[in-house]
């Protein structure tokens, strides 16, 4: 058990050493849980409009569920975009040094903005 705590403790120091980690390096970030139906339309967007444009676009999806990991990545997250925690809701999505709660049009077009071609400036 020792030995294994030791070998974790130096994976974790040697993927803090080699940079961002794949969540820090998404274009997208977005945070869902199960039976959320907001949630299941704007990863539908995302991916039948923003990656059929932009098939290079890293988008990382993150289900926080019942992953009490990813819920402290989210929570990571939240702290690092200075999000007070009130009225926080999914899906949480981060693009462009943002962090938006919910899915609605405003949070459609800023997406659409930053990433479809077509409708960039």
């Amino acid at each position: 058990m020792k030995r294994l705590f030791c070998i974790l403790a130096a994976l974790t120091v040697m993927l803090a050493a080699c940079g961002k980690d794949k969540y820090e390096n998404a274009d997208i970030l977005i945070f869902t849980q199960q039976g959320c139906s907001h949630c299941e339309k704007a990863v539908d967007f995302i991916n039948s409009r923003l990656l059929a444009k932009n098939p290079k676009l890293k988008v990382v999806t993150v289900d926080i569920s019942y992953d009490r990991d990813n819920i402290l990545t989210l929570k990571r997250f939240l702290s690092k975009y200075q999000f007070d925690g009130k009225n926080i809701g999914t899906p949480v999505i981060i693009f462009n040094n943002q962090l938006v709660v919910g899915w609605g049009l405003e949070n459609k077009v800023k997406l659409q903005r930053a990433f479809d071609p077509d409708m960039q400036r």
